[in-house]
């Protein structure tokens, strides 16, 4: 086990104990020399948070988050979640194979579309389940919070890992017309943005705001199979909101969101081949069509040969599109009385994601897959908040969600790879395909509470308990068949092979219903993948009872401390992966797993200090795992389970510095200790097969994993900065430069040393000057120009070649903007 030095949670504990008790010695110096105005004027932001579903400052809020204005972000040219996560210790976003990656604290879920996130995404409160929106372009935020670590009580299921909670910006009843028009362009990969914000009163209680966006790059890799950069994006964005207060003690507030994302290509290179393993006829056949095929790096790193030109469609023909259509709204009611306030919450999001795109990974063309996913999701939340008087105080409510996912996926196989003169597939045929149909429907109730008891003026116990129930019904269906992802022909059916006793009568019976072509596509899927015709119908429930526990310590009017205990799951469901099914349509062990469960401590002290210049936060954490929901590639086929246990510990600090009313230093540091406690039948990699090195410890291809470090999951991280701000008799003056770096980790679930990536530092950077209406800003993201990956994954059935998807490189933009 790689491990620098391990973390003690018992001795760690000390430290919020022993900084809260020397805290109150600042407010106890006897002679304090007065104040100069300049500095009386020199005070850090107040910042407020919902974290709790309540208004409270950063200092008082009792849980580990981390806030970022909407403002910071557009200074620096950051519009998803992904380049966001660069600058939040601990957090990881980014696009992988199937789904993007999202992990808190080391923490998340693999890359199966059937599996639920272990970080939960609100915007504006209403919950997003689905990875690929986490992928999403974002516009006209008031405020991202990130919460580290489970927030069962208050959020519910799959928020095990932690959640970001994304507050876009609202309108004012009785504002006066305001807003800006910008122009943002970066020329290395020709990417601009044009942007528009108009808010505005529209009656004595009624306000709008309306923020739309457009955005196009050419994209950042250069494809040499189609001689194009990619990925080419265009996004559409457009938010519409009402704000509406019929009286002093209602506010009712309506969003209404559309996206469109449309994209060619993907940011995928080759960033790993081991010659240990015999070179696979894939390979061959690449360097015949690209003699300068190889590993992407050093000058080459962001050179790409993915490509199908085989399946290529349209006129002009293209592969790799992906399209997104996303619209979303909500309407948020706060109904106020004299000592309690009753909140509604409805949500609604329709969600469709579509890709056609190469799953070899390679100029060959030899496999292809068409992805297809549609959501419809109705949540409501009603919750009631008091304010009495008393030592008692009570947050609480009702939570209902209705989900209907269904996911297409079809997969092609062209036997000739594109260039042989015939095919290598059984009885010749040129191109076989499977396609999978995966309907799901998901129910959840809730009610939740938490009471607040304060024993003291300065000491509050805090109570919280959620009961949830779930259900979710699956219709998964596998048909064999023949030709192209979008010209699929079904051969054979669920129906035609139910009840073959082995896999003889199972072809026996596919050249029955589909003749020759039904036999060679049933055989090859069998052959190569394990793969076989097959329906479920299925419907599972559970529930769960999460309490927690927190003593919260207001210790001084700037600074308080907490120490707590919570739980927490993540709902089991259904793999979606084709080959969880035997020759005779009956499931395999993995066709279903169990939920997973949490069970955290945390304690934390935050402080402001020095006339409000300076303010600090400790935090030690630990979180222990069990049935953990894991996948891992094993270059045919996913392997899905509950993989016992896995403890998570560690330390974060953050802290700010105002040195004067013109500089500020800041900074966050994270230290992980993550560690599987049991993982006896964790799958082997590639190159542990392949060499024969591995243990099958439960089973043929399986290893144990317990003591080791997961993927996903870096031991230190961190980020530093130093903003600068001076006001000159004829404008303002504003610049940031801020460095952030992450630990070596793994970017695959199977620990293979292919997928480990060395830690790095990357650096930001943005200069702005405001002329009263107008400003400029110039702004750049990577400077130093590392490149790094958000994952990386074998190709499938090319032994010892491994992909990643590597990040942004350097990036340097401009941006312009009227006020009004």
């Amino acid at each position: 086990m790689n491990q620098k030095f391990r973390f003690n949670l018992s001795g760690a504990a000390i430290l919020p104990i022993a900084i809260a008790l020397a805290a109150p010695a600042y407010g106890q110096v006897a002679d304090v020399p007065a104040e100069t105005e300049a500095e009386r004027e020199a005070r850090l932001t107040t910042v407020t948070v919902t974290a709790r579903k309540r208004d409270e400052t950063l200092i008082n809020a009792p849980v580990a988050v981390t806030a970022v204005s909407g403002a910071e972000l557009e200074a620096q040219g950051v519009t998803n979640l992904e380049q966001i996560s660069a600058r939040v210790p601990g957090l990881q976003v980014g696009r992988g194979a199937q789904t993007s990656n999202i992990f808190i604290r080391g923490v998340g879920s693999g890359i199966n579309k059937g599996f639920e996130q272990s970080v939960g995404l609100y915007v504006d409160g209403v919950y997003q389940p689905r990875s690929r929106q986490f992928s999403q372009s974002q516009f006209d935020l008031q405020q991202v919070e990130v919460l580290r670590g489970p927030q069962g009580v208050l959020f519910g299921k799959n928020t095990v890992a932690g959640a970001i909670k994304l507050e876009t910006a609202s309108p004012e009843v009785g504002e006066e017309l305001n807003g800006w028009v910008g122009v943002a362009w970066e020329p290395e990969f020709n990417t601009q943005s044009y942007s528009g914000v108009f808010s505005a009163g529209l009656a004595d209680n009624l306000a709008g705001r309306l923020a739309i966006r457009y955005t196009t790059t050419d994209g950042y890799v250069e494809n040499r199979v189609f001689d194009r950069d990619e990925a080419e994006r265009e996004d559409m964005f457009a938010r519409a909101t009402l704000a509406w207060q019929p009286t002093e003690s209602l506010n009712v507030e309506t969003k209404l969101s559309y996206l469109e994302m449309d994209g060619v290509g993907k940011e995928l290179t080759i960033n790993a081949i081991d010659d240990r393993l015999p070179t696979p006829s894939t390979i061959a056949l690449s360097q015949m069509l690209h003699p300068d095929f190889g590993v992407s790096t050093g000058d080459t790193a962001y050179v790409s040969f993915n490509g199908n030109p085989a399946f290529r469609v349209g006129d002009p023909p293209i592969s790799d599109t992906e399209t997104t259509e996303s619209l979303s709204g909500s309407v948020k009611a706060e109904w106020e009385f004299d000592n309690f306030t009753l909140t509604s919450i409805t949500g609604y999001s329709s969600f469709d994601f579509a890709q056609h795109h190469d799953v070899d990974f390679l100029p060959v063309s030899f496999i292809n897959n068409l992805d297809e996913e549609e959501l419809d999701m109705f949540s409501q939340e009603l919750r009631i908040a008091t304010d009495w008087d008393g030592r008692i105080n009570f947050l609480g409510g009702l939570y209902y969600e209705n989900q209907d996912a269904y996911i297409e996926e079809t997969t092609a196989f062209n036997g000739t790879f594109g260039v042989l003169p015939t095919s290598i597939l059984p009885g010749g045929i040129v191109n076989v395909a499977q396609r999978t149909f995966f309907d799901q429907q998901a129910e959840t109730i809730a009610l939740f509470g938490e009471l607040g008891i304060d024993l003291t003026d300065s000491v509050t116990l805090e109570l919280g308990l959620r009961y949830s129930e779930d259900e979710k019904s699956i219709d998964k269906s596998v048909v064999v068949g023949a030709g192209t992802p979008r010209d699929f022909v079904g051969l054979v059916t669920p129906a035609d092979t139910i009840g073959s006793a082995d896999l003889t009568e199972y072809l026996t019976a596919a050249a029955t219903v589909g003749g020759a072509d039904g036999l060679n596509s049933a055989t090859t899927f069998a052959a190569l993948l394990n793969r076989f015709a097959a329906d479920l119908n299925d419907t599972r429930t559970e529930d769960h009872l999460d309490p927690s526990v927190k003593l919260r310590w207001q210790y001084a009017d700037n600074g308080s401390a907490y120490i707590s205990y919570s739980t927490g799951y993540k709902s089991g469901g259904y793999n979606f992966s084709p080959d969880t099914a035997e020759p005779d349509g009956s499931p395999r062990p993995g066709h279903e797993f169990e939920d997973e469960k949490v069970t955290a401590w945390e304690a934390g002290i935050k402080h402001q200090f020095m006339g409000d210049r300076a303010r600090i936060g400790a935090i030690i954490f630990r979180s222990e795992l069990e049935d953990l929901q894991v996948t891992s590639w094993s270059g045919t086929s996913f392997v899905v389970g509950n993989a016992a246990e896995l403890q998570v510990q560690g330390l974060e600090l953050d802290g700010q510095f105002l040195l004067s009313d013109e500089i500020e230093i800041g900074g966050a540091f994270a230290y992980l200790d993550h560690e599987f406690q049991s993982f006896p039948g964790a799958g082997c990699s590639v190159i542990e097969t392949g060499l024969g090195t591995c243990p099958d410890s439960a089973g043929v291809g399986t290893k144990d994993l317990a003591g080791e470090r997961g993927a996903f999951a870096p031991e230190f991280s961190g980020n530093v900065y130093l903003a600068f701000n001076r006001s000159f008799e004829n404008f303002d003056l504003n610049a940031r430069i801020g460095a952030n770096f992450k630990d070596e980790m793994f970017l695959d679930g199977d620990l293979d040393p292919n997928a480990f990536q060395e830690g790095y530092t990357k650096f930001d950077a943005h200069v702005g000057v405001e002329f009263g209406r107008y400003e400029f800003r110039v702004f750049g993201r990577n400077l130093t120009d590392e490149a790094t990956y958000t994952a990386s994954v074998d190709a499938p059935l090319s032994p010892g070649v491994y992909v990643g998807w590597i990040e942004e490189p350097r990036v340097i933009g401009a941006e312009g903007r009227i006020n009004f």
